[in-house]
């Protein structure tokens, strides 16, 4: 990605480029795809209900995408010098946005703090590359696998605190049943980690 300017706006030019390795047909016709499902899934996550950079301009066949350039600090590198109290509020409404794209039937797969802006008291979310449309379980409890994985290998002395208030914001917006049922298929996938052989 770069940053750039666009019709008087600061922009990021998001470019898929073209992968020598491949058949070029192929590799054409897997970046046109590629493009605009991340177009369609930015749309989706928006209408959700979820903050997410705004799409000005898509290039499907040049495979790049032109998107607002969200000011403000990547939760990743704010997370140590919140207060207690921040922390719980920051996660807490970062997993009502997830509860909100998951009811939405959307699965977001690059969910880390790094790809989360905090701007002006709300969180935007970034990258939305490697999302679907999806209401399995699975699917979801890999997206908070992953936001686990990264709060607990990148912020290890908040990581309880953190994932306390994420998990009551997911189970405040999506219900107490179905938030039990992700989190069970959560443990689940890490028992199968656990145990998996390495070879």
């Amino acid at each position: 990605m770069v940053k750039g300017r666009w019709e008087g706006l600061d922009v990021v030019f998001k470019m898929r480029k073209p992968l020598r390795y491949r058949l070029a047909v192929l590799d054409n016709e897997l970046r046109f795809q590629r493009t605009m499902r991340e177009a369609e899934m930015l749309h989706a996550a928006k209408s959700a209900g979820v903050s997410a950079p705004h799409l000005y301009y898509v290039d499907p066949r040049g495979a790049t995408l032109v998107m607002e350039y969200v000011e403000g600090p990547r939760v990743k590198d704010i997370v140590s010098r919140l207060s207690s109290g921040e922390i719980e509020g920051v996660f807490e409404t970062l997993g009502r946005s997830v509860a909100m794209l998951h009811a939405s039937k959307i699965m977001h797969g690059d969910l880390t703090t790094t790809n989360l802006v905090r701007q002006d008291g709300r969180l935007v979310f970034l990258d939305f590359g490697l999302s679907l449309h999806t209401d399995r379980v699975e699917d979801h409890a890999v997206d908070l696998r992953l936001i686990k994985e990264t709060i607990q290998g990148a912020h290890p002395a908040v990581a309880d605190h953190a994932m306390k208030s994420l998990f009551a914001g997911y189970q405040a917006g999506v219900g107490a049943s179905r938030s039990k049922a992700t989190l069970k298929q959560l443990r689940s996938i890490e028992r199968r980690g656990r145990y998996a052989r390495v070879v």
